[in-house]
């Protein structure tokens, strides 16, 4: 992996512990009505695990529920770069992805993502399939309308990562619902993985092995 990707992976990491520092010494109200500030990335341990999920999967078309600031867009585009495919990144806010486009183009990695402004649900309701990687993290009530929408345009053997899955613990209603959700789909396979804040790694099953 470039040198120059590591390094900005390590700046926009030590900026995250010092707002988790921040964050943990304001009132809870406050803390939520600066969400927006705030960088909130997968972390390391999720990153990393995309990143070589992709590479070893060759998964060529992504799509990010969520870019943010840009910390998973980074993983993705690099391992998306590696596979020879593109990243479809959905984000709400401009400024989040002026900033992740900013990023990307520090590492050269501009030219592999493709922003989509606006409203997630809508974004995804406009793409075509079919899509071989997704990686969801944005507020977690939309995690299982977003799978609804991203289902029909699964290839065979896509993996469809769910973060937060485990922390923050206000989330594990949305957290059970969405897990139970996928389990209920006769083709998906579907794991609990305990790293970063807890992910959920779910398999579209080939058409020819059918659940036993």
């Amino acid at each position: 992996m470039d040198q120059r990707l590591l390094d900005l992976f390590a700046e926009l990491e030590a900026r995250w512990h010092r707002e988790q520092s921040e964050q943990a010494n304001m009132p809870i109200e406050q803390a939520y009505a600066r969400i927006d500030e705030f960088l909130l990335p997968v972390g390391p341990e999720t990153g990393r695990l995309m990143n070589e999920l992709i590479k070893a999967a060759g998964s060529r078309r992504i799509v990010e529920v969520g870019s943010s600031y840009g910390y998973s867009t980074l993983w993705l585009a690099e391992a998306a770069k590696a596979a020879g495919g593109e990243v479809i990144s959905l984000e709400l806010h401009a400024g989040k992805i002026a900033h992740a486009k900013t990023l990307l183009a520090s590492v050269d990695l501009g030219d592999v993502v493709t922003f989509v402004e606006g409203d997630a649900l809508e974004s995804i309701a406009a793409l075509d399939g079919p899509v071989d990687f997704v990686l969801i993290d944005l507020w977690k009530d939309l995690y299982i309308p977003c799978f609804d929408l991203l289902r029909p345009l699964l290839s065979d053997g896509a993996m469809i990562l769910g973060d937060n899955m485990i922390f923050p613990p206000s989330n594990h209603d949305n957290a059970v619902a969405y897990r139970n959700h996928i389990l209920d789909d006769p083709r998906m396979d579907s794991v609990l993985l305990p790293i970063g804040s807890g992910v959920e790694l779910s398999r579209v099953r080939p058409g020819d092995f059918p659940r036993n």
